[in-house]
């Protein structure tokens, strides 16, 4: 009987037409994500430099000599930590439940030392690169890099680099902004300046490098994206010279078999053109993409962040909640109605919630531990990050205590560079070691850690009990942050169906067990405690928690991830909520499927998203998921409409001027300033430009509005604009504002 089904399905399938569409067909995790979908993953940040020295060979290489420290003492030089050290250490690492390392920047850096305020310093941490196409000596080389990916695979660990696109090195000493493409010399900052002019439009003074001073504003988005961060010389990546060399780097490390790009310092860079970036890769592999932009959530330019991270498809690091959990767990100065408002906050905000980043520590901030030295509210901190929407990332060393409280040239105690230390011991019996171990099995276990919504069941001063809900998947997380007592809750609801359910960590943070009766528990949490309770559904659907990347074209290779989707190849399904078309599937299993963007998709009016679903064998169909269509190879273009005075473009104090037009890219004609491209900055008033990535070799038409942040858009009078966006390169529309 059963062979006979198989035969009638498959007999389907042919006059479906569906044979041709699968490539491949096996259970378990797909091509592309070979250690599982990113949100179920517990990624592990690395500073090479002081994981583990695998080979004392590289420490004083004659190409840099001098830079290396072997007593330790001098924080800003190497210590001797390479790729061979993490390469010895992968065993530790898949018993703590990693399941991708983000390695600091192994791009080649300076090799000459610069004098500090406290001594000689060098690029030991990464983030000031000379040549984007070779790797750093004192980390390794290019043979060893591939071997740490193909040997970290053999883990089901994968490899995340971090990209920085921003700058290169200091403009002032060392090597001035020094510049190689794979061990030729280019140029450097102060060589660069003989050949820098005023863009007529960005008004940037720039060649190669931006030349415009250091950023004195934070607030004001020109200067953040124009001017030197600190002084580390600002790659103009408007040049089409330094546009196709930051992207062409990027292809040998994807074909060494990296999984993911952490990219530095994206609120310095124009969105339009990272959008053009994260085209660029997608093409290429499918990897998972995240960037850092330092903001707090009451800050204006948090706004920026949002849109960013909602239309780039490059996700981000929640630094806003960062923040906020260290006044919470460690300083005491904010309550837990503060946390779950930051939560309820960013888990609106962001449409993609689950694919930010979350953290405790990290190289740019001082150690959770040098702050408060309470081993019981770290192990609360970690265990929120761990259980919190999000995917976490544990810094190196925190699962064994390691920190340092020495303070910083900026009076902060355990601040950089002391946040890095060199890692000292590896024991795996530490409660930090044994809590990351044990949530990182869950994550992979229960899909409510990385697809569920979050919604709250008890808060008050001390107390967060919080509930991830994936369809019939649940996890409950109580945490008692008070030291000194018990607290008592009672008549609690909770989705968890009724029973008994023993603490999930097993009393490791002094947790107890529950019973849930008509769907509610009482409970007495202990002082500091943290209690995990699970129910893990079998699905009676196919239940889609995520898709990546999040943003594609056609050919693109895309991954959605889940449960229930059956071990015989159904269908994908795309939608605009009018049309459907159905994609080539080259990959099909329970969890995971994988499909290749179809061409010919359109957008509704108004919208750049469309709708992706799962439609089993058995014709069972799969909640909708939202990715966004692009509609060819982006390209960054400038577009500027000048002369806005005494047009009704002209703006009021707190009103900015944004893009909009005839292509998915440019928001498809909505008149919201969340979807329009924007806002645009106005360094030259009365005119406005933006950076807006673009589907090459394209009619477009567009217009302007004006609007405050958040707000809808005040049309431009007249005719539409019209242009023709270049093959490649650089576009750039000049227009007259209407009259």
């Amino acid at each position: 009987m059963r062979s006979r089904k198989i035969y009638m399905l498959v007999v389907l399938l042919l006059f479906l037409g569906f044979s041709e569409q699968i490539s491949t067909v096996a259970a378990g995790v797909s091509p592309s994500y070979p250690a599982g979908d990113p949100q179920t993953w517990v990624i592990y940040q690395i500073v090479i430099d002081r994981f583990y020295d695998g080979n004392t060979s590289n420490n004083d290489p004659l190409k840099s000599p001098g830079l290396y420290d072997p007593n330790k003492e001098n924080w800003k030089l190497y210590w001797g930590g390479d790729l061979e050290g993490i390469i010895a250490k992968l065993p530790y690492l898949y018993e703590l439940g990693v399941s991708a390392i983000w390695i600091s920047p192994v791009f080649d850096n300076i090799d000459v030392p610069i004098n500090g305020s406290n001594g000689l310093e060098a690029g030991y941490h990464g983030y000031w690169p000379k040549d984007f196409k070779v790797i750093e000596e004192h980390f390794g080389t290019w043979e060893i890099f591939r071997r740490l990916s193909q040997e970290a695979a053999k883990y089901n660990i994968t490899i995340i680099i971090d990209f920085v696109p921003n700058h290169s090195n200091p403009n002032d000493a060392g090597e001035y902004g020094a510049l190689y493409d794979n061990g030729t010399f280019v140029i450097d900052y102060p060589t660069d300046a003989n050949y820098a002019t005023v863009h007529p439009i960005t008004k940037s003074l720039s060649y190669i490098y931006n030349h415009n001073g250091g950023i004195t504003n934070w607030n004001d988005r020109w200067e953040v994206r124009y001017k030197n961060l600190f002084n580390l010389a600002d790659l103009n990546q408007l040049n089409p010279w330094v546009d196709n060399y930051l992207k062409e780097s990027t292809v040998s490390y994807l074909e060494a078999g990296i999984g993911g790009i952490r990219i530095d310092a994206v609120k310095h860079l124009e969105p339009g053109w990272l959008k053009t970036y994260a085209d660029y890769v997608y093409a290429r592999k499918n990897v998972f993409m995240f960037g850092e932009w330092y903001q707090g959530f009451n800050d204006e330019m948090y706004w920026d962040m949002v849109k960013f991270a909602n239309y780039t498809g490059i996700g981000l690091i929640n630094i806003p909640l960062q923040q906020v959990l260290v006044d919470v767990f460690a300083y005491d100065t904010k309550t837990m109605w503060d946390l779950e408002s930051a939560v309820n906050k960013y888990t609106i905000d962001f449409m993609w919630q689950n694919k930010l980043t979350i953290f405790v520590d990290s190289h740019d901030v001082p150690r959770f531990l040098s702050l408060r030295n309470d081993l019981i509210r770290f192990h609360q901190a970690l265990a929120f990050v761990l259980t919190a929407p999000g995917i976490p990332i544990i810094y190196y060393g925190d699962e064994q205590y390691l920190h340092n409280d020495t303070v910083n040239d900026f009076g902060q105690v355990g601040g950089d560079p002391y946040n890095r230390p060199m890692m000292k011991t590896w024991n795996t019996s530490t409660t930090a070691f044994k809590l990351i171990k044990t949530l990182a099995s869950l994550r992979r276990y229960n899909p409510a850690l990385a697809y569920g919504l979050i919604a709250t069941r008890y808060v008050s001063d001390d107390i967060y009990i919080f509930e991830r809900k994936f369809f019939d998947n649940v996890v409950l997380v109580a945490i008692n942050r008070n030291l000194n007592s018990p607290y008592v809750v009672s008549n609690v609801y909770t989705s968890l169906p009724d029973g008994s359910y023993n603490d999930y960590l097993g009393g490791l943070l002094n947790g107890v067990g529950i019973t849930v009766s008509s769907g509610t528990f009482s409970v007495e949490l202990p002082a500091g405690s943290v209690s995990v309770w699970q129910y893990k559904a079998t699905p009676t659907d196919p239940w889609v928690g995520a898709i990546d990347p999040v943003m594609g074209r056609a050919g693109n290779i895309v991954t959605v991830s889940g449960e229930g989707f059956g071990d015989v190849p159904g269908r994908v399904l795309i939608t605009n909520g009018q049309d459907y078309w159905t994609a080539e599937v080259t990959y099909w299993s329970d969890k995971s499927v994988e499909f290749i963007v179809p061409s010919g998709i359109t957008t509704q009016l108004n919208e750049n998203h469309v709708e992706v679903r799962i439609e089993r064998a058995d014709g069972a169909t799969s909640n909708g998921i939202a990715f966004e269509y692009l509609t060819n190879k982006q390209i960054p273009a400038i577009f500027e409409v000048r002369n806005t005075q005494g047009t009704n473009l002209e703006t009021q104090v707190g009103e900015f001027l944004w893009l909009t037009g005839s292509v998915p890219e440019l928001s498809y004609w909505s008149p919201e300033t969340i979807k329009a491209v924007g806002p645009m900055l106005c360094p030259g008033w009365p005119d406005w430009f933006v950076v807006a990535s673009v589907p090459a070799d394209t009619y477009i038409e567009f217009k302007f509005l004006k609007a405050p942040l958040g707000g809808t858009g005040i049309w431009e009078v007249g005719s539409n604009h019209a242009y023709l966006t270049p093959s490649s390169g650089i576009g750039e529309v000049s227009v007259e504002a209407n009259r």
